[in-house]
């Protein structure tokens, strides 16, 4: 099954709201508070994938980091998008032997196939971590078998083009507290 792309013109974009700001502040508590359990006393590294996610990971830091628990911050693009196109997964390069012994968590917006997961699982996995995990704050298709576990996650979705949160459609509605999918207006 192909992923559901974007809606063809942006600009005449119509947005349904799928989960309110409240819903989305109360998932990502319960995440954070998962966390707290499996990195009690340690100190992880959040690999933050894309600006995406950037907004999704600064609220499980905030979270985290109120009970003690401080994450390292690394950002890396990795995408599998250009606007609202699906293009081949691309990672920028990063040593990875930065992770060596450390425990680690991918930190995600979406995850529809894996593939970006995957590749930047493959990179982090070549510095020898003691643990991965992954996190992301939707995942589309639950029913899709992925190569890559998914230890957190936000929301699950079937199917659409999700905004909010971070997330956009050609830079746009990344800042919404709440998420929605959007439907263009062909």
């Amino acid at each position: 099954m192909r992923p559901m792309s974007a809606p063809q013109d942006p600009r005449n974009v119509a947005l349904r709201e799928i989960h309110s700001a409240e819903e989305v502040r109360a998932r990502i508590d319960a995440l954070a508070e998962r966390m707290l359990r499996d990195y009690a006393g340690r100190s992880p590294v959040f690999v933050v994938i894309a600006e995406g996610a950037r907004r999704f990971a600064g609220e499980l830091v905030k979270r985290l980091a109120a009970q003690s628990v401080r994450p390292e911050v690394v950002f890396l693009r990795a995408s599998r998008t250009r606007g609202s196109n699906l293009v081949p997964v691309q990672v920028e390069p990063m040593n990875p032997s930065r992770f060596k012994g450390r425990e680690v968590l991918i930190v995600d917006d979406v995850a529809d196939e894996g593939r970006t997961l995957e590749a930047v699982a493959s990179l982090v996995w070549g510095g020898e971590p003691r643990t991965l995990r992954a996190a992301v704050l939707v995942r589309k298709d639950p029913q899709r078998e992925l190569k890559i576990a998914i230890d957190y996650v936000g929301f699950e979705l079937k199917e659409g083009w999700v905004v909010g949160v971070g997330m956009d459609l050609d830079d746009r509605f990344r800042d919404l507290e709440y998420l929605a999918v959007a439907k263009g207006s062909l």
